[in-house]
């Protein structure tokens, strides 16, 4: 039985920073919506609440998306977390990883599935899409190129939409608000 390589069993997106970026910026903006009031109004704290919610569960959700995009070498297979969707591609399906648009892998019926863990960027061209190159060369040893697809054996996909970000967004804003709430705002 082979073992996880330890320099590589995970990759993480390369936008990964600007997901962080953008949760933060919904975050700051829901805060500044309900902490603010504006000039001329006298808004009930509640009232302000109930508008900066909406705007960090919009702005944030799909920064969220962004977070979960990764690539984990398993056992048997490749587990691809793109942003709606996990894909499941075992090592006999695989016919080789590619690295020079990003990250994508080949299937051995001529399939190619891309991830969003390294996308197409300048940077990328300009680095040479070294995680991608680094994930290339500890999923090699675990290929079979020459051999053939093993019979009954498929990817599997399943839409993986993440729903905690909604409570865990609510609790936030739930928190913000006792505290303005506390301070008298």
């Amino acid at each position: 039985m082979r073992s996880e390589p330890d320099s590589m069993s995970r990759l993480r997106s390369s936008e990964f920073g600007v997901g962080v970026v953008g949760l933060c910026f919904s975050v700051a903006l829901g805060f500044l919506l309900v902490a603010v009031q504006p000039a001329g109004e006298t808004l009930p704290l509640r009232q302000r609440s109930l508008h900066g919610l909406p705007w960090s569960l919009a702005l944030g959700y799909p920064a969220w998306l962004h977070l979960r995009c990764r690539v984990v070498l398993g056992k048997d297979g490749l587990l691809m977390h793109n942003r709606l969707t996990d894909i499941r591609v075992p090592y006999g399906l695989i016919q080789r990883v590619l690295t020079t648009n990003g990250l994508a892998v080949e299937l051995k019926d001529g399939r190619i599935l891309t991830s969003p863990a390294v996308s197409p960027s300048l940077s990328g061209r300009i680095g040479g899409y070294q995680a991608a190159k680094q994930l290339r060369r500890a999923v090699q040893p675990r290929l079979t190129p020459a051999d053939p697809a093993p019979e009954g054996s498929d990817i599997e996909r399943q839409v993986q939409l993440s729903w905690a970000f909604f409570p865990a967004m609510t609790a936030v804003h739930g928190f913000w608000y006792l505290l303005l709430l506390a301070r008298g705002a």
